[in-house]
């Protein structure tokens, strides 16, 4: 028998089109019915929907508690379980399912589908049975009005999250808080956030720089780092740190980053470097990298693998913030900090924001920054 290959695309180009009618229908119904800033009200809001407004100021109408979302934003996903909603992911990203301990404690995940590849979102996938009833996505994207639109015309309400502040990143979480019913934990977080912070803003007092350390930040890659105002730019200098590299972006949404050439880095020659992943330390550590064993840090193997739980710590996005903040000023002042007992630390977060209990050897891996970055090459190891 042969095969008609014009008339099989054409068969997937009608299920498709047939799956598009089918939402549009139930958006007209008011199933799905929402509302952006700077459109007109598809349909009056019903019982059950309530309006927030997403991290680009956008007015949205989502559901409340809803059955099913996407969370097609690695980072969103890990606040979305925080908040109550691990059982309504029905998508994500592909990243998540790599994150070892994060999979370990929701292993569903690995059930969810996976709609975006190469920067490229699969709305058919997407939109797979059982349909989500909000699409959480990252600011990058919902900036990108083909991208938008093309989600928008499902019926389905688009969130834009995302943070580059303490303030925004409270904000996210009550926001996301608010849509699924988590607003206690929400507000538990931001509350915890806002009392380390003071802990140890109180602790550094008026320091004078002479006391400060200066720490290069190696994000992911050896010449990459953060700029001044994103996330980890803001907090890493009220922990009486003296940023090696302190630059502003005019668009950190889409441009949360900074190089730095391989001369410069040897000029600035940092007391501290902080590495999010452990083939930068390898290399530092190894002859390919003897160039950078002149370096102030690796003579006084002041050179550290940030910790990694269920996101990299100190990450522009990670949940894990408040737990990096205790964690970098202990190692740069131990003595203001010689109480903290990060095992007992890091217990404790899970426990209160994941009502996950980690057992002393896991969170000895979260510490050692190197085995949580990859869960099938971590099931597959010997």
């Amino acid at each position: 028998m042969r095969i008609n290959v014009n008339e099989i695309n054409t068969r997937k180009s009608l299920r498709f089109a047939s799956l598009l009618a089918l939402v549009l229908a139930l958006a007209l119904l008011g199933s799905c019915g929402f509302v952006t800033q700077g459109s007109e009200a598809i349909a009056e809001v019903p019982d059950g929907f309530i309006m927030v407004t997403d991290s680009l100021g956008r007015e949205v109408y989502v559901p409340i508690n809803p059955r099913y979302v996407a969370t097609v934003h690695a980072p969103i996903t890990h606040f979305v379980t925080m908040l109550g909603g691990a059982d309504t992911i029905v998508a994500v990203a592909s990243g998540n399912t790599r994150d070892v301990l994060f999979v370990e404690m929701f292993p569903d995940i690995l059930n969810a589908r996976q709609p975006r590849g190469n920067n490229m979102i699969n709305l058919e996938e997407l939109f797979k049975d059982p349909v989500p009833q909000i699409v959480f996505l990252d600011e990058v994207s919902v900036r990108d009005e083909r991208v938008l639109q093309n989600i928008e015309a499902f019926g389905v309400p688009v969130v834009a999250v995302g943070f580059n502040s303490i303030e925004e990143l409270m904000a996210m979480t009550t926001m996301v808080g608010q849509i699924m019913g988590g607003e206690e934990i929400a507000a538990a977080y931001n509350a915890h956030l806002t009392e380390t912070l003071a802990m140890i803003t109180q602790r550094i007092g008026n320091m004078p720089d002479e006391d400060k350390r200066v720490v290069y930040h190696a994000v992911n890659e050896l010449l990459r780092t953060n700029v001044a105002n994103s996330l980890a730019g803001e907090w890493m200098p009220k922990m009486g740190i003296i940023p090696a590299v302190s630059v502003m972006s005019d668009d950190p949404i889409n441009n949360n980053r900074h190089f730095v050439g391989l001369e410069e880095l040897l000029q600035l020659d940092p007391e501290y470097i902080i590495i999010n992943g452990a083939d930068v330390y390898d290399y530092i550590h190894s002859p390919r990298g003897e160039r950078l064993h002149v370096l102030s840090a690796f003579q006084n193997d002041n050179i550290y693998l940030l910790p990694m739980g269920i996101s990299r710590w100190a990450h522009h996005n990670s949940l894990e913030t408040p737990l990096a903040m205790k964690w970098l000023a202990q190692l740069v002042h131990p003595d203001l900090f010689e109480d903290i007992d990060m095992v007992e630390e890091i217990k404790d977060f899970y426990r209160r924001f994941f009502d996950y209990e980690l057992s002393r050897e896991t969170v000895e891996l979260i510490l050692d920054g190197r085995t949580f970055r990859d869960w099938r090459s971590f099931q597959n190891r010997s």
